[in-house]
């Protein structure tokens, strides 16, 4: 999108108020934090970062502002860049943004200056009820899965800081721990590696766990394993198996021969095995080789440190 659309949308929405004023209102010069080092990663600095750790969004009135200062009792929090945004602006103009498909937010003011996710909920302005909302929309958006990860511990989102790093800190729970907490951006367990490089992550799962994670849906109507990931692990070995999405859900692990359904993982000829779920309801509008539709549910992305 360009800076121009950027812009005019922040305008539609009246994302950028004054300190302690109403959006609307011109703001004043406001004299930005020199980078001096980084807090969680962004580019802005310590004082900038120091005021996303502390700062809460005033919702008080505020008596001793200044005349023509603006109104107070206005929902309203400092991003680190030091502008200030409404929380009603703010929240209409991620929700315009989402729905042309930008996933990535950077300040209307300074366009080099990006607004990182958490630091945008950090800043206190989204309900629980419009966080959930705006993740599960971020998390339709395609590719946003590059830039984002759901915290293993808070089930929040966290944008990526660092692309070369697996490293992933989580500012919610840090805080809430009162150290910093990370986790691993490919198989989302804790992390555990001593090197704050997190160049590599001490799970030997974590490349057999992120291919799962990662792996795109399956799209492919009338087909019985239309929804499902297009990679499972076997529930016996933990080989990675795919489905052509052709015929019944039923598949065959290559290297122990285990049978099992591809949509729900249950083993077909074992102690888990259950005669309802093997069911299947004829249906005339499905071009299946059995021009059946298995009945099971499908199980979500496997966890390998879990059952499947």
């Amino acid at each position: 999108m360009a800076s121009g659309q950027w812009r005019a949308l922040a305008e539609q929405f009246q994302v950028i108020c004054p300190p302690g004023g109403a959006p609307g209102e011109t703001p004043p010069p406001l004299s930005l934090p020199s980078p001096r080092g980084a807090l969680w990663g962004h580019p802005r600095g310590r004082a900038g970062a120091a005021e996303l750790r502390g700062g809460r969004a005033l919702s008080h009135p505020a008596p001793s502002l200044p005349a023509g200062a603006g109104s107070p009792g206005v929902l309203r929090g400092r991003a680190s860049c030091g502008h200030w945004v409404s929380a009603a602006g703010l929240r209409g103009w991620v929700r315009a943004l989402l729905d042309q498909g930008v996933t990535l937010f950077r300040c209307p003011c300074c366009q080099d200056t990006p607004w990182l996710w958490q630091e945008l909920c950090k800043l206190g302005l989204f309900s629980d009820e419009d966080q959930a909302m705006l993740e599960a929309q971020i998390l339709a958006q395609e590719g946003a899965r590059d830039n984002y990860r759901q915290c293993p511990r808070c089930q929040h989102l966290v944008q990526r800081l660092d692309p070369g790093s697996l490293r992933t800190p989580c500012l919610p729970c840090s805080q809430r721990a009162g150290e910093l907490y990370c986790f691993c951006w490919g198989c989302r367990t804790d992390w555990k590696d001593p090197s704050p490089q997190g160049k590599s992550c001490s799970n030997p799962q974590c490349p057999l766990q992120a291919a799962l994670y990662d792996t795109l849906e399956i799209q492919a109507p009338g087909s019985s394993v239309h929804g499902c990931p297009s990679l499972r692990a076997c529930p016996e070995c933990h080989t990675l198996v795919s489905h052509t999405g052709l015929g019944c859900p039923l598949v065959e692990c290559p290297e122990c021969w285990t049978e099992f359904c591809y949509r729900c993982l249950r083993d077909h000829l074992g102690e888990d095995a259950d005669e309802t779920e093997w069911e299947h309801d004829e249906d005339e509008d499905l071009d299946y080789d059995n021009s059946l539709e298995a009945s099971c549910s499908i199980a979500g992305r496997q966890e390998l440190n879990r059952s499947p």
